[in-house]
């Protein structure tokens, strides 16, 4: 991810995940910390948006903190391909230890990442700004 690619990241977290950390703090994020890595994924004939993922990684940890298709190319094998990026990214980085949060009532997302081996291993109590539980979610890579 570059910076010109922020304003559509916001918009499409917006749109798609109901907040975005901001246009200033992904900047600062990109620029300023050392443990993020922001990657989006675009069409490689016209170069359009398809989807993001976020990432913390102080290995041998690491943290999803955004992974998303565009809705309308859901269901599509874009997101396997976006999320095997991840896991052999991650690989490359010596990461053995990698959460996410996802909300309680997304279970189309809470079955996606149970097929990637991913398990529940605890709940963070009103983790979104909604008052929404969240399940804490770990895979050992």
């Amino acid at each position: 991810m570059e910076e010109s690619d922020i304003s559509v990241v916001v918009y499409n977290d917006r749109r798609i995940l109901g907040q975005s950390l901001g246009e200033e703090t992904l900047k600062s994020e990109l620029n300023n910390n050392p443990f993020a890595y922001y990657f989006v994924m675009e069409n490689p004939e016209d170069s359009a948006f398809l989807g993001h993922v976020s990432l913390w990684i102080d290995s041998p940890m690491a943290q999803i903190l955004n992974i998303y298709v565009i809705p309308e190319l859901q269901s599509h094998g874009l997101g396997s391909v976006l999320m095997d990026f991840v896991l052999e990214f991650l690989k490359q980085h010596e990461v053995s230890t990698l959460t996410l949060e996802v909300r309680q009532t997304n279970t189309s997302a809470q079955l996606y990442y149970k097929k990637y081996g991913f398990t529940k291993v605890a709940i963070r109590k009103q983790y979104y700004e909604n008052g929404e539980d969240a399940d804490l979610m770990l895979k050992n890579l």
